[in-house]
């Protein structure tokens, strides 16, 4: 049985999506937002692990696809890596729904994800939807100076082209970036993108202006 979007609309009306590319500060916002105005915080990368536990090979093949090793994932030959990454994110879309759901709705929830804005559209209302870009000069900056990524600087020593894989793997992930900020456009729903200058304290208050929070 399939839930219509109009009663997943209504279902979810307590949630508050933040979306995006990487470096635009989806993290930072979800978690000052959840601590300051007391939602509860849900991040799709925290919970990976269970939506392969519940996936199956016929309607989630990129979820449960064979990882070769490190040398094909960064420099195969017809790698086809970024695709398979959002195939993965665009899997995990009906068990982030599913989990929300199971949360029930006694307090508002801010979800720190990335869903494509064609979706999102159909089951949230647009104050309560905002995508977080970055601009390409900070991804390539910033993009492993994260905690969660700095195993993977650790990883290309290993390589047999190291500032080969470095380079590929920042373009994919700017050239990501721009379809998705592509489809933000397209689609009409609230997007900022983070400069050099811009603080924290800016793209909150922005945030909150427009989920109305303030």
């Amino acid at each position: 049985m399939r839930i219509s979007d109009r009663l997943l609309k209504q279902y979810l009306k307590h949630v508050y999506w933040i979306c995006g590319g990487p470096c635009g500060g989806k993290s930072t916002m979800a978690e000052l937002i959840s601590a300051k105005w007391g939602m509860e915080l849900y991040s799709s990368d925290a919970h990976t692990f269970e939506y392969k536990q519940l996936a199956n090979p016929q309607d989630h093949p990129a979820i449960l696809r064979y990882f070769v090793d490190w040398e094909w994932y960064f420099l195969g030959e017809n790698n086809d890596r970024n695709q398979w990454l959002v195939s993965a994110a665009e899997e995990s879309v009906e068990f982030i729904i599913l989990e929300l759901l199971q949360m029930g709705n006694g307090k508002p929830v801010v979800v720190d994800t990335d869903i494509a804005p064609e979706f999102l559209r159909a089951i949230a209302d647009d104050e309560r939807i905002v995508y977080l870009y970055a601009e390409e000069e900070l991804i390539r900056r910033d993009y492993f100076d994260r905690d969660h990524l700095r195993g993977m600087l650790d990883l290309f020593p290993t390589l047999s082209d190291p500032g080969r894989a470095r380079r590929e793997t920042l373009d994919g992930i700017v050239d990501i970036t721009r379809q998705s900020l592509q489809q933000a456009r397209q689609h009409q729903v609230k997007y900022y993108i983070r400069e050099a200058h811009t603080t924290k304290e800016e793209i909150l208050a922005q945030i909150e202006t427009h989920f109305r929070l303030s």
